[in-house]
């Protein structure tokens, strides 16, 4: 009896296996609404190593990347057109469209009220942050040499970027790569944490705006050999991360970790993980926040480098984070399992010592 009860216990506590893959949460691929055409009629810009992606809450802005060198690579923000689809911004009679960042593969912001965006350049394997103010000019304002903590290898570089504000770092518990709690300590309010193909894991660097310089927080294993895609809810505090490469997995990630043993590097816990909508080179993400949810779905987009006229799809029916649908396992952590421990010790006493047994005459 007590080991049913112990189960049971375990079961509360824990829930569903923090790891079992489940199914993508949203609307089938050919159900999703296709916005490549938004950049223009025919053979778009969209069409070519469409990379990265980030959604702005606040000023409702889909940012968008292109890769390539030179000036093939391009950034691009998007508004909602009030019709039900999106449009390229326009600014004092400017397209929101900037050029010439060398193999741009990620872009995010960080105060979303600033007109100023962090651009991932891989090969480079540079944090590059310019002010996109004037619509057409973009101002080169900081540049982060984190080359020598990123693996490139061949081909596989730095693919992925989002920032984390502190207060979301200290809800989590976030640690560095000692095991230490932490948050920014160079002016940010927060830490730009940047995913990588070669080995999936993702590097968290604290950057000083003012000086260009960083401090190297650590590095997070994802469990995955490639992580393309990253974006951070701020509505849930949770971390996404798409991992490509014939992969096409999606990791949702709650910002605690472990310590793998003989390594200098942690490994995130992952709370969910879900297949992805179809096998392609989708290498970004956004996700809209929990307030845009209704009928228990919000908005997820997907950039699919080379993805011809479906280079580009917007997920309407993303369940994940809504509402009573989706929500993340908790970590138990060394707490929880204290508490888990206190609870089977509290019912085995109980089952050891059943109290008086009733006759049942009155």
């Amino acid at each position: 009896m007590l080991i049913i009860v112990v189960v049971a216990v375990v079961v509360v506590l824990l829930g569903p296996a923090a790891h079992a893959q489940a199914p993508w949460p949203a609307e089938p691929l050919g159900s999703a609404t296709n916005l490549t055409p938004i950049e223009g009629p025919g053979d778009n810009d969209f069409h070519d190593d469409l990379s990265g992606a980030f959604w702005n809450p606040q000023t409702r802005t889909l940012w968008l990347v292109r890769n390539g060198p030179g000036g093939n690579s391009k950034l691009w923000a998007a508004v909602e057109d009030g019709m039900g689809s999106f449009e390229i911004d326009q600014r004092a009679g400017a397209r929101g469209e900037w050029t010439s960042f060398g193999d741009l593969e990620g872009v995010t912001q960080a105060d979303l009220g600033e007109d100023t965006v962090y651009l991932m350049i891989e090969g480079e394997e540079r944090i590059k942050e310019y002010d996109v103010s004037s619509y057409g000019v973009a101002t080169l304002v900081n540049d982060w040499d984190t080359s020598v903590h990123l693996p490139r290898s061949g081909g596989k570089g730095a693919e992925g970027i989002t920032f984390v504000p502190d207060a979301h770092l200290s809800a989590a518990g976030f640690v560095d790569s000692t095991g230490a709690l932490y948050t920014s300590t160079q002016g940010m309010g927060g830490l730009m944490f940047v995913g990588h193909q070669n080995g999936g894991s993702i590097f968290v660097f604290d950057l000083d705006r003012n000086t260009g310089g960083f401090v190297f927080v650590g590095e997070y294993g994802t469990g995955h050999a490639d992580t393309s895609g990253l974006e951070f809810d701020r509505s849930t505090g949770l971390l996404y991360a798409y991992h490509d490469a014939g992969i096409d997995r999606l990791s949702v990630i709650d910002l605690t970790s472990s310590p793998i043993a003989g390594q200098s590097r942690r490994l995130f816990t992952t709370v969910a993980l879900f297949d992805g909508p179809a096998d392609e080179n989708n290498e970004g993400i956004a996700v809209m926040a929990a307030a845009d949810c209704q009928n228990e779905q919000r908005g997820f987009f997907i950039t699919t480098d080379d993805g011809g006229p479906n280079s580009l799809r917007w997920y309407q029916a993303f369940s994940h984070g809504c509402e009573g649908t989706g929500l993340p396992v908790p970590s138990v952590g060394s707490r929880g399992l204290f508490l888990l421990f206190v609870t089977v010790l509290f019912f085995g006493s109980r089952l050891a010592s059943p109290g008086p047994v009733s006759s049942g005459k009155t």
